[in-house]
């Protein structure tokens, strides 16, 4: 009955202990573990630049996409023989003719 009365180690007491005799450990244990929390912070910070990288290279697609239809779109309009015919049809514009031209002599 002594036996089974004896106080049994408390395992937190005893890694404790072990930590504070030796202090190298103990240093080296807390330079693995900010390391390693190093490591995961910077991965992720990581990643999140990655994702707005994807992002960023989307969003310019995008705008280069855009800007080419705009460009098309101002070929198109401006284009001579739309313009000429705009001018004769809604305007009612015509060339002028030599016997229309005047000639206007500065002093």
């Amino acid at each position: 009955m002594n036996a089974s009365k004896q106080r049994q180690p408390n395992l937190f007491a005893e890694i404790g202990y072990y930590i504070i005799a030796n202090k190298l450990t103990a240093f080296l244990l807390l330079t693995i573990l900010i390391s390693a929390l190093a490591v995961v912070q910077i991965t992720h910070l990581t990643r999140q630049q990655l994702i707005q990288q994807d992002e960023l290279l989307q969003q310019r697609d995008e705008l280069d996409l855009q800007w080419r239809y705009l460009v098309v779109e101002e070929e198109f309009y401006s284009q001579h023989a739309r313009i000429e015919e705009i001018a004769k049809m809604q305007l009612e514009m015509k060339r002028p003719t030599s016997k229309d031209e005047q000639v206007i002599v500065l002093p």
